[in-house]
């Protein structure tokens, strides 16, 4: 559901009208929640095996600097692993 919930909302956060912040949140709050469980071995095999995988990358891209920050934790967690 995270996963649903990130690529959804990745649209909004890529655009540079800033209009949405409220609907910023809850893509924040998945972001930060993913970076979280990324430090589990399984977890991060089923984001890396997920469709919805290359979200991250186009995420980290974002000009809202919190999004492009934690997306950008992700990808480094699967980096360092």
């Amino acid at each position: 559901a995270l996963l649903k919930l990130v690529s959804d909302c990745s649209l909004a956060a890529m655009s540079p009208r800033r209009g949405d912040a409220a609907g910023e949140s809850p893509l924040k709050i998945a972001l930060f929640a993913l970076g979280n469980m990324c430090v589990h071995a399984p977890c991060r095999h089923f984001l890396l095996s997920s469709e919805y995988f290359s979200v991250f990358a186009r995420l980290r891209q974002s000009p809202d600097p919190t999004i492009s920050k934690y997306a950008s934790r992700i990808l480094t967690r699967f980096h360092d692993a």
